[in-house]
């Protein structure tokens, strides 16, 4: 399958998982190139259009932005989001740890932290996967359940979030 930009409509190489499924989402280098550098904040209302959780991170999980499906996902503003790792900005307990987000004996297993590291690495994109953060809540630990995808975009991930409230809501 052809896969295209979602903003420009360009040809883009396919980077298909193993199930076959199409990236959602798929933005080519030179549209990231021209929303990085349009707004005041990076992508700023452009992301803000999707209706899905979207995050660029670095390749370390360092979070650039965060569009608002985003920000209301982690119930934070923007400047609680920026330039914090994701473990943070998801409330992630491990991530609280002396060590910090992606230091931690934990982390290497972090299903979030995998996504965006393969991904950056390899190009391969992480497609709708099922991912799970023990997050602090003030009825304390609780484990969200997640799906996950990664696609690497320039020098950085495109990784959408979502709570997958079918499985949470019990």
């Amino acid at each position: 399958m052809t896969k295209i930009c979602a903003w420009c409509g360009a040809k883009m190489k396919s980077d298909d998982d193993e199930a076959g499924r199409p990236i959602t989402h798929g933005m080519c280098d030179d549209c990231l190139k021209k929303v990085l550098s349009r707004y005041p904040q990076p992508a700023g209302g452009f992301l803000d259009r999707l209706n899905v959780p979207i995050l660029i991170v670095d390749k370390d999980g360092c979070v650039i932005t965060a569009n608002i499906a985003a920000r209301r996902l982690s119930g934070k503003e923007l400047p609680e989001i920026e330039w914090r790792m994701c473990g943070n900005v998801m409330e992630c307990v491990h991530a609280r740890l002396p060590e910090g987000c992606g230091y931690t004996p934990f982390c290497p297993n972090c299903p979030v932290r995998t996504a965006v590291v393969q991904t950056w690495a390899t190009g391969r994109a992480v497609v709708d996967t099922p991912a799970h953060l023990d997050v602090e809540t003030p009825r304390g630990i609780h484990r969200m359940l997640l799906r996950i995808s990664a696609e690497k975009a320039g020098a950085y991930v495109l990784l959408r979030i979502v709570n997958d409230v079918r499985t949470n809501a019990g």
